[in-house]
């Protein structure tokens, strides 16, 4: 299977469906977490189109707030992060959070319906994972979390099929193998995400 720009994106956007909120407030059970959350991603996406700046910039707050993408660039990045220069984390963090976002904002069709709803929850070792759909669109979510009630963290999302890791990975691996460890495509590639309309 091909790993899209739409591939990336679905599982991205998915994320703050997932994320662990110190508001968050309902019942305590995964179902619940993913329940709540999922509902204020989707009030975001009503109304929504692509290359609306306003929307990536409220998504990009949201991603921020409750999903901890340097934990999961982090793990995309692998034995490369080692090679990433001396200061470069930050900024990479921040590439990757509008790149996130942008491609929310490109998609974000996809993500609109009235309602997600829980279809199985199950244990796997240290984690939950939690299946869903957007009724609507009957796209089909599915999230790692890892904790317990009170403490849920989002580990991975999967989306058509990918996983939000295993994506993240070959984007890097590949931009990172093509410029013999070069950082600065990858750089340019997440940038790109301010071009698009």
């Amino acid at each position: 299977m091909r790993l899209s720009r739409r591939h990336i994106l679905l599982a991205t956007a998915a994320l703050p469906l997932l994320a662990a909120a110190p508001s968050f407030a309902s019942g305590g059970g995964a179902d619940d977490y993913v329940h709540e959350l999922g509902t204020k991603v989707l009030k975001l996406t009503a109304g929504g189109h692509r290359g609306d700046k306003a929307l990536q910039q409220r998504f990009g707050n949201l991603l921020n707030q409750y999903v901890n993408l340097p934990q999961l660039a982090s793990f995309a990045l692998g034995t490369n992060r080692a090679s990433m220069p001396a200061g470069d984390k930050g900024m990479f963090n921040g590439l990757l959070s509008n790149y996130a976002a942008a491609l929310f904002v490109w998609y974000v069709a996809d993500f609109q319906g009235s309602e997600l709803k829980i279809t199985n929850v199950s244990k796997q070792g240290a984690f939950t994972t939690v299946d869903s759909s957007i009724v609507g669109s009957n796209e089909p979510l599915r999230w790692r979390l890892s904790g317990n009630t009170g403490s849920w963290r989002v580990s991975d999302v999967n989306v058509k099929g990918v996983w939000l890791s295993i994506a993240m990975k070959k984007m890097f691996d590949d931009t990172l193998r093509e410029s013999h460890g070069d950082f600065k495509p990858l750089y340019a590639k997440l940038r790109e995400a301010d071009t698009w309309n």
